[in-house]
């Protein structure tokens, strides 16, 4: 029989069994609700196969940065995702998501150049052009190696006080949210999805229902934005926009 779950609605255990006993892939991936010590400790109690281990590492960063870390302390672990060269679904999956953290700490630095350029003009640029040397190599394109999207803009009420602010972000998410609204607004989009396992040449996927669609997924596979990492035992993970998540099935 299938029943209709919610991946972002997943029932969290209190603080203290969730301490006592092994933490299950669900309570891992949790998008919310336990606390960021528990679900560190819990990381390193859990008995995962190590196909799974880049994503124990990755969440262990992913809670440093809702912890409040400086971009300094995580920036290097996320970048090694980046540059991995792995093809493999899990590396290609945190790649993308690691590429979300990195452009939101270089969102921070172009805001930082755009803002000493606002205090000598009284206004933002017309284009990112106008900058010249003030942006460094290392900025000059977004973690997907794309220019960045960029328009100056009017104070929403205001339309007559042109380039008194902007609107930056990568070419591919580009009004993509800052570090800090990130960590402040953590409200996951809640999706319901009816999963069943499948077979599909002779691997295991998994068949997501998600409302009039059907698909048929393997690890790699893409369903309403989210990508399929691992299929475990009744479980599977899966990495939204800028987080992952586990699911049951």
């Amino acid at each position: 029989m299938r029943l209709p779950i919610s991946a972002f609605a997943l029932p969290f255990l209190a603080l203290m069994p969730f301490l006592a006993s092994a933490a299950t892939p669900l309570e891992i991936w949790s998008p919310g609700g336990t606390p960021l010590r528990a679900q560190r400790e819990a990381l390193d109690a859990a008995d995962l196969p190590p196909v799974v281990r880049p994503a124990v590492r990755f969440q262990k960063t992913f809670l440093k940065i809702l912890a409040g870390a400086k971009a300094g302390e995580w920036r290097g672990e996320m970048e090694s995702f980046c540059g991995a060269s792995a093809d493999t679904p899990m590396a290609a999956g945190l790649r993308e998501v690691a590429r979300v953290w990195i452009a939101r700490a270089q969102m921070d630095e172009m805001d930082a150049i755009l803002r000493g350029y606002y205090r000598r003009n009284i206004r933002f640029p017309a284009t990112l052009a106008e900058l010249g040397e003030l942006i460094p190599r290392s900025l000059q394109k977004d973690p997907w190696g794309e220019a960045w999207s960029y328009s100056p803009a009017a104070p929403q009420g205001f339309s007559k006080l042109a380039a008194q602010r902007y609107q930056l972000g990568p070419a591919r998410v580009p009004k993509l949210a800052t570090l800090a609204e990130a960590i402040r607004e953590r409200r996951p989009k809640p999706r319901a999805w009816t999963i069943t396992p499948r077979e599909a040449a002779g691997k295991m996927a998994l068949e997501f229902h998600a409302g009039q669609s059907i698909a048929v997924i393997q690890p790699g596979g893409v369903i309403e934005g989210c990508t399929l990492l691992f299929i475990g035992d009744k479980w599977a993970l899966m990495a939204g926009q800028d987080q992952l998540f586990a699911v049951a099935f």
